[in-house]
């Protein structure tokens, strides 16, 4: 579960935009070690100035905790806060039902997450932390990301993580990015197997493999690699309606602080 907080000027926020809201999808991974990887994400694209919102599709809206739904049916709004706040802080917003009205609006699967670049224009990045259904589903359809699988250090980690990338394929036809962290040198040999297991059952099953990354999760650069590469891959929702790739030549802007979530 993620802790929410809302910055006190999200409308306002809302009316500033973005040269294109970047889209990064990341699966929520049965064990929990997803939580601790979408932080480090968030703190790494942050502190390389792209201000980030996380959308939290594994948890639903409430009335005492408003988020995507409300953003959508236009009844959040929180007056603007009289001082900037801490740029060590992170917006998140709990998403599942604002997620689920977007995969069922049937003006066309591709354009349903465009929705959100009015929304969250003030932003650099969005996010998008939800349980595999949720990305498998009408929501991704039509786009071109590559959602983000960590795969496991348990006995059953290669079967899960392979049954995610075949629900995303079927369903989407999109194939993820799977990243296999370690937290000590003795570890890498098991993953690297791992790894190489997980791709000759998608090449064998689905027809293509994913693409990999072996991380220690105690070097920072490694998680910074991680972030540029999700930043790298990551998708842009236009105000002209369309997706486009990430320039390659975008120059990164100081993040704006956002609203501590506590």
């Amino acid at each position: 579960m993620l802790e929410f907080g809302l910055h006190q000027g999200t409308s306002l926020y809302g009316r500033t935009p973005q040269d294109g809201l970047r889209l990064i999808p990341v699966a929520g991974s049965p064990g929990g070690t997803g939580l601790q990887v979408l932080w480090d994400i968030c703190t790494h694209l942050q502190a390389l100035g792209y201000p980030t919102v996380v959308l939290d599709g594994s948890e639903r809206e409430t009335a005492e905790a408003p988020g995507l739904l409300e953003l959508l049916d236009d009844t959040l709004w929180i007056d603007p806060p009289t001082q900037l706040p801490g740029a060590d802080s992170l917006a998140v917003l709990p998403a599942a039902r604002g997620l689920a009205e977007l995969a069922s609006r049937r003006a066309g699967a591709s354009q349903a997450l465009l929705a959100l670049q009015p929304l969250l224009r003030r932003y650099a990045v969005v996010l998008l932390y939800a349980p595999m259904a949720v990305l498998a589903s009408p929501l991704m359809e039509g786009s071109s990301a590559s959602p983000l699988v960590l795969l496991e250090d348990d006995s059953k980690a290669v079967i899960n993580s392979y049954q995610q990338l075949k629900m995303l394929s079927l369903h989407t036809g999109l194939m993820g990015t799977v990243a296999r962290l370690v937290h000590s040198s003795e570890e890498r040999g098991v993953a690297k197997q791992q790894l190489r297991v997980l791709c000759d059952c998608a090449a064998k099953h689905l027809g293509r493999v994913p693409h990999t990354l072996l991380l220690d999760a105690r070097r920072p650069a490694d998680m910074q690699r991680l972030a540029l590469q999700l930043l790298e891959n990551a998708e842009t929702l236009c105000s002209s309606g369309l997706f486009a790739a990430l320039p390659s030549t975008h120059t990164a802007q100081r993040a704006t602080p956002l609203a501590t979530s506590h």
